[in-house]
């Protein structure tokens, strides 16, 4: 899926809107939503917990911090990650509101391995009606290459719903006995 405009990340219930277009100008090439039966501020502590993000993300191996400002994650703070059969990323965050989400850079340290560029990701979490929150996770980048790209195109949106599933995992949540949960964890999944 490809986005002609990028425009900034808003609802009414974020304080502080993301501005992708100050980031990058890379289209969206992803993006993912799930709702959760938790506060967002729950959903939020779990994908922001930098740490426990080895949980989750499918190939993580190891991560590292780096703060900017007396040792809490802010704008500036950058996540240094380690891939099992992919070398490391850094990510830079870029923008950090809790509870409504955060953003980041995204820059791979073998550029064949992780075929993209100007790569900002964005996790937005918003509240529901029922307690509960929705999470949408979107992707700007501009592929680099041509060897990985293809794989990576089918691979990329399999590891992110793998990831939104082991979320669910570390929330408690049981996705498969609930339908509706399982239908509405990815909408749009295309990597273009």
């Amino acid at each position: 899926m490809t986005c002609p405009t990028l425009k900034k990340e808003t609802t009414m219930t974020i304080s502080t809107p993301f501005d992708v277009m100050q980031h990058t100008r890379a289209p969206l090439r992803l993006e993912l939503t799930a709702r959760f039966h938790v506060s967002p501020q729950k959903l939020f502590d779990t994908v922001s917990d930098h740490h426990a993000v080895v949980n989750w993300v499918p190939l993580m191996r190891a991560v590292a911090m780096e703060h900017k400002s007396n040792g809490q994650c802010d704008v500036g703070s950058i996540r240094h990650c380690s891939l099992h059969g992919m070398g490391g990323i850094d990510e830079t965050i870029l923008w950090w509101n809790p509870p409504h989400g955060y953003a980041f850079r995204v820059e791979a340290k073998s550029k064949m391995m992780m075929p993209t560029r100007d790569h900002v990701s964005v996790m937005l979490i918003v509240p529901t009606a029922d307690g509960g929150c929705e999470l949408t996770w979107r992707h700007y980048f501009n592929w680099r290459g041509f060897f990985m790209r293809h794989m990576t195109a089918v691979m990329f949106p399999m590891m992110m719903r793998s990831a939104l599933a082991n979320i669910r995992k570390e929330l408690g949540e049981d996705c498969a006995a609930n339908h509706a949960c399982a239908a509405s964890t990815c909408q749009k999944a295309g990597c273009k």
